[in-house]
């Protein structure tokens, strides 16, 4: 996994947006983020999910992460 030391996201990052792997593939949207985690509710299932700050590569109309879909999977 490429995760990075990051202590602030690269952009603001707000409820709603959605959020994208590095293939361009939706993981979910976003619910909150906090100092650590960005929180993310998948479609279909009404769990919060929880993806560290680290795996955000830059943000704008959506949150794109530096992970492949697998990647992100196997965090989750």
């Amino acid at each position: 996994m490429r995760l990075f030391q990051r202590k602030t996201p690269p952009g603001p990052i707000s409820p709603g947006m959605p959020v994208l792997t590095t293939e361009g593939r939706l993981v979910g949207s976003v619910t909150g983020v906090d100092e650590r985690y960005v929180q993310c509710r998948l479609p279909g299932d009404e769990r919060q999910h929880f993806i560290p700050l680290e795996a955000v590569d830059r943000t704008g109309d959506a949150v794109r992460l530096n992970l492949t879909y697998r990647e992100v999977l196997s965090i989750l």
